[in-house]
């Protein structure tokens, strides 16, 4: 396949990442520095596939011919502008290149369980004694130290744990909601951009490197602003409300005529007003009826929204909607996968980004977190196959073409997993 060439951002030219990290949080993160203009080199677990790399087909896995690892939306969408090194670290040569490539880089990401590293004979003091300015951000679920360091969680476990699963259902007796994309996924790469940026910023004052504790549990858990705004406050558990809001009626989702759904919401009594005004209700507002406040509404949460239930499913939904915007109140649709990619906005913005794919072919891949002029961020690379750049990456680490071959032989790199 021919490369899809795009002007790479200078933001971070110059500055050399390696991604030892599995999943979202880490790569993802790693993706966001390669947008910026750093080098990230990818370190893919080989001979054992990394979990975004399964080998029989199932729903992550987009139909297509080759095989189902290289064809996953999670390691597809987390993996763009790196190159691909599949290295076995636990061989004695896998172990010396990985060392050289410590010596030439300025950060180096790693997502594993507390001490995993360290067991891989990598751990801070060690990486710092083969390059003293070298940045390590290690991010384990809880940290590095502590009673919980050493155990392995995704998303699912980290959001249950810190008490997000808990805000979610519809009252309390509900099951607990987890839902299928861990927002602890999204948060932690923005995390890990801030902390190299941070880190790289800091090594020009002291000229060494930094050692990042990153706790993706602790770095999600300031996200949970009202949870623990009621606890620390005023003493008291949050409330499942589903998509309700506390403070706020109405605040909800709604069914419409064309099957599909709303959301409606008025956070203020001014806004109510509106909001009345577009269904066709102002007696609702006016000020001797019990909703006129907020008050009134609050007391009356179920009732304001089964009646604006049912004005809502009269109505198709963008019928609803441009009557409700157009009298300045709040609405908007729900939209699935294929609603956000028809998105007028974002195809304006041209955050959509048209790109080759092996077996695949051309698809719309997501932009980026930022634009940025001059020097926006961009595709150099779109997400690379299994050791896709071995020999490349060897050659400039100054190895010739028959050792390379002997380590294909060895199993100390690969470009395959076994199916």
């Amino acid at each position: 396949m021919v490369r899809q060439q795009f002007n790479k951002s200078q933001s971070l030219k110059g500055i050399r990442v390696l991604d030892f990290a599995e999943v979202w949080a880490g790569p993802f993160g790693a993706s966001m520095l390669g947008d910026l203009g750093a080098e990230v080199i990818k370190i893919e677990s080989f001979p054992r596939r990394s979990l975004t790399r399964p080998i029989i087909e199932d729903a992550r896995v987009a139909d297509g011919p080759g095989p189902a690892y290289e064809r996953t939306t999670s390691q597809i969408q987390g993996n763009r502008n790196k190159r691909n090194i599949a290295l076995n670290v636990k061989h004695e040569e896998g172990n010396i290149i990985l060392r050289k490539l410590i010596e030439n880089s300025d950060i180096l990401i790693e997502g594993f369980a507390a001490g995993v590293i360290e067991k891989l004979g990598f751990g801070w003091e060690k990486i710092h004694n083969i390059n003293n300015k070298i940045n390590v951000i290690s991010m384990p679920a809880w940290g590095v130290h502590g009673p919980y360091a050493g155990y392995v969680a995704l998303g699912s476990g980290i959001e249950a744990s810190v008490g997000h699963a808990l805000t979610r259902g519809n009252n309390s007796k509900d099951i607990i909601h987890i839902p299928g994309n861990f927002i602890t996924d999204a948060t932690a790469p923005i995390q890990v951009v801030l902390a190299s940026l941070i880190s790289l910023n800091k090594r020009k004052i002291t000229n060494k490197g930094s050692f990042i504790d990153l706790s993706q549990a602790e770095a999600f858990a300031w996200h949970l602003v009202g949870p623990l705004g009621e606890w620390i406050l005023n003493n008291r558990e949050t409330e499942q409300l589903g998509n309700s809001d506390k403070y706020i009626v109405p605040h909800n989702i709604y069914p419409t005529l064309d099957n599909k759904w709303i959301v409606i919401s008025a956070e203020n009594d001014e806004q109510w007003q509106k909001l009345c005004l577009a269904l066709d209700k102002s007696e609702w507002s006016s000020i001797e009826h019990k909703w006129s406040t907020i008050t009134g509404r609050l007391k009356h949460r179920n009732k304001i929204d089964n009646e604006i239930k049912k004005i809502c499913l009269k109505q198709d939904s963008e019928q609803i909607i441009s009557l409700i915007q157009q009298c300045g109140a709040i609405a908007s649709p729900i939209v699935d996968a294929p609603g956000m990619f028809n998105n007028l906005q974002m195809h304006h913005r041209n955050w959509f980004k048209a790109i080759n794919l092996p077996y695949l072919g051309e698809r719309l891949m997501p932009g980026f977190l930022w634009n940025m002029q001059p020097d926006s961020p961009n595709y150099e690379y779109r997400t690379e196959q299994v050791g896709e750049h071995n020999e490349e990456i060897l050659q400039e680490l100054g190895y010739a073409k028959k050792e390379i071959v002997k380590l294909y032989n060895k199993s100390v790199i690969g470009n395959s997993y076994a199916e």
